[in-house]
Formats: structure tokens, sequence, C-alpha cells
């Protein structure tokens, strides 16, 4: 799979949802599903995440998965993700706007995530070791754009050398913004 390119702001509104959000990130992240498995996992409905299974589609965000099979009545409608991300160009004056719902939009997914991990963690559903392990951290740093740009590139490389298909799922989110 590659990267979705979005390059209008109607596509950009469209991602600002965060239940679309949370479908397209589960079905990246957890495989192909129905409706139902969908309104299971991220606990909605199932009307609702019909609809905005269609409207991904519509979009080129998600598409049909018949090689998963129509179910024991010939009924379920399969669906999996596209793309393995997303990314988005510069849209101008209207898109910026639409930019910057859709990064609110993720941060509320990424804080739903973590707060979850914490409320496991009191649960003790996670172990020692992964409380160890998971952290959250901030860095102020002097550097330029092109130093920024190596910085992320090679975070981005050591990210990739310790994903393990075999392991636990962890979320590593990263942000590195000028600061004034």
């Amino acid at each position: 799979m590659e990267n979705a390119l979005v390059a209008d702001a109607g596509m950009m509104r469209l991602l600002a949802h965060p239940l679309r959000m949370r479908i397209v990130g589960s079905l990246r992240v957890d495989g192909p599903a129905t409706s139902a498995i969908l309104a299971r996992r991220l606990e909605t409905d199932t009307g609702q995440t019909s609809h905005h299974l269609r409207l991904l589609a519509r979009y080129g965000l998600v598409e049909e998965a018949p090689e998963q099979g129509r179910g024991a009545h010939g009924r379920e409608r399969w669906w999996k993700a596209v793309h393995d991300s997303t990314l988005w160009s510069d849209l101008g004056v209207g898109g910026a706007e639409a930019a910057t719902v859709v990064q609110r939009t993720a941060r509320a997914v990424w804080d739903q995530a973590i707060d979850t991990y914490h409320a496991d963690v009191a649960r003790q559903r996670w172990s020692p070791a992964w409380q160890r392990a998971a952290a959250s951290s901030d860095y102020v740093i002097r550097t330029t754009p092109e130093r920024l740009e190596r910085l992320n590139a090679e975070i981005e490389r050591l990210i990739r050398e310790a994903d393990d298909p075999d392991a636990e799922k962890v979320l590593v989110v990263l942000h590195t913004y000028p600061l004034r």
C-alpha cells in the first residue's frame, strides 16, 4: 500500500470527523472488517459505521474487501483501508483551516488512545514491563529546518526498525513544531 495524498479541502473536511478518522485507523491497524465489527471495535452503532464507510469509499480511502467473503447469508460487506497513511499538501487558505480541524481531530483521537492506556494501567491490564517502557516526554531544542527534517527522518527510520509484526501494537505520536 501507499500513502493517501489529500489534495483538496473537501477530502480534508471528510477526514476531520473523529469517527471517520478512527474507522480508517482501525482498518489500517486491525485489518478488514464489516460495519458490525467496526461498531464493536469503536463502540458505536452499525448504522453510523456503514454511513461513514460509504463516505470514505467515495473519496477512495477505504474499499470493499470481497476476498473476505460475504458471510453465512451472503450479506456481509467487508471493508479495508486503501492506504497505509495519510499525507496532505499545501491546500491554500481554505485548506489551512481544514488542515487545522483535521490536526485537532487527530490529537483528540490520540488523546483518547492515551487515556485508554492509562485506564487500562489503573485496571492492571498492562504488565510492569509495558508500564516502564511506555513514555510521554517533550524536548525543546534549537535547530534549523534542515536539521529538523533530518531528525524527523532519523526518528522515522528508528520507528520502522523497531517495528515487529509479531509483537504488541504501540502508538507512536510525534510532533515537531517551531516554538516562539
